[in-house]
């Protein structure tokens, strides 16, 4: 039988409730059918499509390009409307496929079926793939769904949605999947960089610790433990960055296990160089144990050395040397299966298993220009040229190395930060860091980090209900994930749920105890329920640790104008070090404490600023709330919209006190209802 292998896009249509129609109303059943086969046929032949087969009360397809198997679906949907509606799923991917005289045949073709089978009656279903091949197309639009593993499908893939005023437009919870997600069974260990394997021992170690604790001692004792920044012992030039590196990383593997409380690496480098005791150390940060270390570097080799101590009683409890090449590894896979052996006293998952052992990457040069990137991501100022620095840097990495995950995960966390800080669009900036964290999830499904990403994404876009299985997701994944958690907390702040929301916050507070900002988090969650004094009291006791911290400031000012204790506000954010003047909130200040000349002077500075870059709009709404005009003050809230929204301040417009005088606009219950 001759055949040949082509590019094509599928389509696969099925139409829903077929068959219990057929058993009910059989002539009803015939006549939907011949309906659909007659408005199918024509349709596919007008895009230059080729029907394969019918199987019941489905199709199956193929076209050319992506683009006119688009067309045509949008055009059968809005056909198949008419009296009598048919209720048809229409799912499409794009790939490889042999093709015989009367079948087709490929992994592609079994892709756009899983598809077809989780979409709704009306909706247009399409893979990553295809969405690529389209984004260029102005008159179709798409919406992002969700990541889905299919039966049989090694890997997970994106879904959107046919964007169409006349189709149905799936959210995430409504689509209904078959397919379970499933662990993926550990595969035998291959040639890594001898860096995540030690990660990986260090980790285990430590678990089997744990394990004699609780199985020996017949006792269960809060595992909680710090990683401080180790010693680097090194000369290079580049070895500071290295060694910080070594320290975040095994942060980040030992974030992956369920049993162990772990400070995240924001607090534990702030004791870097720290001169005091591991006592004082693990009382600050609320921990029982320390792990230090220190890490030495000389031509291709690294020595790691690492010791657990019980802060209790500053005991010994493990200490190992560790002496590899920095690239490959020899006699380490024997090593570590022993270590896993020995950890078996305690229940580790099958996913725990996995990313314990498993390398971030295994080009050092890739890995250099990633803990680069972490570097001045991680900085937290929001500064702009910090940001770009952190972006060029992970796209280095992701250029030596395109199959490096987490270089596609710190990507979309610095697109995200050009968004909590108000540099630029946000609705421009998301689709910026959706590619991203979608590529990340396809290399590693099992990386907490890109569903931290989408969850954020989603939080962003006021997706509510994808924004939650992501979040919750990541935090399955790495349960010690504070962004995770923090995005959760507002999340059930603005369905009303304040004390979810606090015990959310408190968990992140938990994980980062010297995070200013999620203290100030914290405090602000009581502005939205008009509980300022206790926000205020937060706040207060904070600002005697960290006297000078602006974030602290800026929301004490914050709660301040809710209390309308303008006077005390304005005055608070004057002895900020940052953005005096500048300040939009500041300027709502004066504007309610009846200071209109310099409520104005600061409204005139940021209207001049968003002539020649961005500036949120939302902000300038805030200040002509103060000054009384409604009109503006919609406006721009519209106008906020329209660019995106501007994070957790949009999400709470419902709630806060300073837009209260709209409630009652038809305008402002329009927007609302856009966002909740």
């Amino acid at each position: 039988m001759p055949q040949h292998r082509q590019l094509s896009a599928i389509m696969f249509t099925d139409i829903e409730g077929y068959t219990a129609l057929m058993q009910h109303d059989e002539e009803n059943a015939l006549h939907i059918r011949s309906k659909h086969r007659e408005i199918f046929e024509a349709l596919t032949k007008k895009f230059n499509g080729e029907l394969i087969q019918y199987y019941g009360d489905g199709t199956l397809s193929i076209f050319k390009s992506s683009v006119e198997a688009i067309k045509c679906a949008i055009e059968i949907q809005i056909a198949l409307q008419k009296d009598p509606v048919i209720p048809l799923r229409i799912g499409i991917h794009v790939g490889d496929i042999i093709k015989t005289e009367s079948d087709i045949i490929g992994d592609a073709v079994n892709v756009a079926s899983r598809i077809e089978s989780i979409a709704l009656a009306g909706s247009v279903l399409i893979s990553d793939k295809v969405n690529d091949q389209i984004r260029n197309q102005n008159d179709i639009k798409t919406k992002f769904i969700g990541v889905f593993d299919f039966k049989n499908v090694d890997k997970g893939f994106s879904v959107f949605a046919v964007d169409h005023h006349e189709l149905t437009i799936p959210k995430l919870t409504d689509l209904k999947s078959k397919n379970q997600e499933k662990l993926k069974k550990p595969k035998g260990l291959n040639r890594k960089s001898v860096y995540g394997i030690v990660l990986a021992v260090i980790a285990l170690t430590i678990l089997v610790y744990f394990g004699k604790l609780r199985h020996d001692d017949n006792q269960i004792l809060k595992r909680s433990i710090a990683v401080l920044p180790f010693l680097n012992m090194s000369q290079d030039s580049d070895s500071e960055n290295f060694t910080d590196g070594v320290t975040e990383d095994i942060v980040l593997q030992l974030s992956k296990i369920n049993e162990l409380h772990v400070i995240s690496r924001a607090s534990i480098m702030q004791f870097k160089d720290s001169k005091e005791s591991i006592s004082e150390i693990a009382k600050t940060l609320g921990v029982s144990y320390v792990l230090e270390g220190s890490v030495r570097k000389y031509g291709d080799k690294i020595r790691i050395n690492a010791q657990l101590i019980d802060a209790k009683n500053n005991k010994y409890l493990w200490g190992e040397n560790y002496d590899k090449t920095l690239t490959e590894i020899f006699e380490i896979q024997s090593q570590v299966s022993n270590e896993i052996a020995k950890a078996l006293k305690i229940t580790l998952s099958t996913n725990e298993i996995i990313n314990l052992n498993k390398a971030p990457t295994e080009n050092v040069k890739a890995y250099n220009f990633y803990k680069e990137g972490q570097r001045f991501l991680n900085q937290g100022g929001g500064k702009v040229e910090e940001l770009r620095r952190a972006e060029d840097l992970f796209k280095k990495a992701i250029s030596v190395d395109p199959e490096f995950c987490r270089a596609y995960v710190g990507l979309a966390d610095t697109y995200l930060e050009y968004i909590y800080w108000g540099r630029g669009a946000p609705r421009e900036i998301l689709q910026q860091a959706l590619t991203p964290a979608l590529k990340a999830l396809e290399i590693n499904p099992s990386d907490g980090g890109s569903y931290g990403a989408l969850g954020a994404i989603s939080y962003y876009r006021f997706e509510k209900d994808m924004a939650l299985s992501y979040l919750n997701r990541a935090v399955e994944i790495n349960p010690n994930y504070v962004g995770a958690y923090d995005k959760l907390a507002w999340i059930r702040l603005f369905e009303g749920n304040l004390d979810e929301a606090i015990t959310l916050f408190t968990k992140a507070l938990e994980l980062d105890p010297l995070s200013t900002k999620n203290i100030a988090n914290k405090a602000f969650a009581h502005y939205y329920f008009d509980e300022y004094d206790k926000g205020i009291k937060i706040l207060d006791n904070a600002l005697e640790k960290f006297p000078d911290d602006n974030m602290l400031m800026f929301m004490k000012g914050n709660l301040l104008t809710g209390a309308k204790r303008y006077k005390e506000a304005i005055e608070v954010f004057n002895s900020r070090t940052v953005g005096i003047n500048t300040n939009w909130m500041l300027g709502y200040a004066y504007a309610m404490s009846g200071q209109i000349q310099k409520a104005n002077d600061i409204l005139d500075y940021q209207l001049n600023k968003s002539k020649v870059t961005f500036v949120p709009p939302y902000m300038i709404a805030t200040i002509y709330m103060g000054l009384g005009d409604k009109e503006k003050a919609l406006h721009y809230l519209e106008k906020d919209y329209e660019t995106g929204g501007l994070g957790l301040f949009f999400w709470g417009l419902k709630r806060d006190v300073k837009f209260e005088a709209l409630r009652a606009e038809p305008r402002f219950i329009a927007l609302l209802n856009e966002i909740n």
